[in-house]
């Protein structure tokens, strides 16, 4: 299908929306949306879906032949949906019945959207202490075994007292994170209130574009505050803190080993540099390569990182192991990757982090620490909360209620 972008369809309107809301106005309750630094695309409707998993490692397979069935109806030839942590589960991968594609849509300095949901509860589960607790239980494992990290996480339910108002969302996500990976991919293809997966993720799991690929682990996260004085030196503390290093890199580790034999060349900086999103400092490495022919497709790489140490841990089946032994919650996509792959191979695909699963007016919202022997299980509770903070932000959560939330 020819890229298309919607600031060209309707001058009138670009004149008075800002780019963002002028985008989200052809958003409808059977569209998913992936927006990133690079590109945003609109998908409307599935018209085929797969829904395999990747336990015999055929998914890649699976997904080859959906784009050729979409070639033989005459369907864009492109697919999107979301990867689980444990790819053992199936996948949600679909080709839309039609697609619109722009640059990359950047808000208006100036954009504002209404409360829409100043009613809503939150239930925290674990809650404070027993995510605390969690991390407690987990370190001796550290110092027992051969693994070396562990990424545990804990949710928030937040219950709506009417189904979700899904522009709002998605404009705040992209207002809130113009320079992250936004998305909401819908579960089902029916008119009405679909389940749905959000997110706004900060970590690109791999993108290519012919023969280049780029991947960008984060690991080592700080909060940010409002005084630029006291936020420089919280991030370069982070830069310089042996813990956080360390975490970042067994990430590092673990991808570039994964990408290099897809790779005739691959460009690995010798240390990492801050990356900041709206609430918080990372631990960012930027990884460059060129793929040897034949080239392995976007979907392809992601599921040769996935899942990186980044959110399972390292080795990464005996970490996944005490991570579903631990956690009081199926993770279902969160931890997995959320993006797109057309039929050449190109695409990108988003770390699954920073999201949330709605359904029937409650949306479950994720967020984990990396635990390695050296960690606090204080600092891993503030740090899950802090991250929880980008969804409750963007649900537009009073406040005050988002505190006595997260510190519970």
């Amino acid at each position: 299908m020819t890229p298309t972008s919607l600031l060209d369809n309707n001058a009138d309107t670009a004149r008075t929306d800002s780019p963002l809301q002028h985008w989200l106005k052809a958003h409808r309750s059977r569209s998913s949306l992936f927006c990133s630094p690079t590109i945003a695309l609109m998908a409307h409707g599935q018209a085929l879906q797969c829904q395999a998993s990747n336990a015999n490692n055929d998914l890649d397979a699976h997904a080859t032949q959906l784009l050729a069935q979409a070639h033989e109806q005459g369907l864009p030839a492109l697919l999107m949906g979301v990867i689980p942590f444990n790819t053992t589960q199936p996948a949600h991968l679909f080709v839309p019945h039609s697609v619109l594609r722009s640059a990359p849509i950047l808000p208006s300095h100036t954009a504002t959207t209404a409360q829409p949901h100043p009613d809503a509860t939150l239930q925290p589960f674990p809650d404070g202490a027993g995510y605390a607790d969690t991390v407690q239980r987990a370190l001796p494992l550290l110092d027992a075994n051969p693994i070396s990290k562990i990424v545990l996480a804990r949710t928030m339910d937040v219950q709506l007292a009417q189904p979700l108002q899904r522009q709002h969302l998605l404009h705040n996500l992209i207002r809130l994170n113009p320079h992250g990976y936004n998305f909401g991919i819908n579960l089902a293809d029916e008119e009405g209130d679909n389940p749905c997966f959000f997110g706004a993720s900060p970590e690109l799991l791999v993108r290519r574009s012919g023969s280049e690929v780029s991947v960008n682990p984060l690991a080592g996260t700080a909060a940010r505050v409002a005084d630029p004085e006291a936020d420089a030196r919280i991030g370069q503390t982070l830069l310089q803190s042996a813990k956080d290093l360390h975490e970042h890199a067994i990430v590092v580790e673990s991808v570039v080993q994964a990408l290099r034999p897809f790779c005739s060349e691959l460009h690995v900086p010798d240390g990492p540099e801050l990356a900041k999103t709206a609430t918080l400092w990372h631990l960012s490495t930027p990884i460059h390569g060129t793929l040897r022919a034949p080239y392995a497709s976007s979907l392809q790489l992601a599921l040769a990182m996935h899942p990186t140490p980044a959110v399972c841990g390292t080795p990464t089946l005996a970490a996944r192991d005490v991570i579903e032994t631990l956690e009081p919650f199926e993770r279902q996509f969160y931890a997995g990757a959320a993006g797109w792959c057309d039929d050449k191979g190109d695409g990108e695909w988003a770390v699954a982090i920073r999201c949330g699963l709605y359904q029937q007016q409650q949306i479950r919202l994720y967020a984990g620490a990396g635990i390695v022997a050296a960690s606090d299980p204080a600092s891993e509770r503030r740090e899950t909360g802090n991250k929880l903070r980008t969804m409750l932000n963007a649900l537009n959560i009073e406040p005050a209620t988002i505190e006595g939330a997260i510190t519970l």
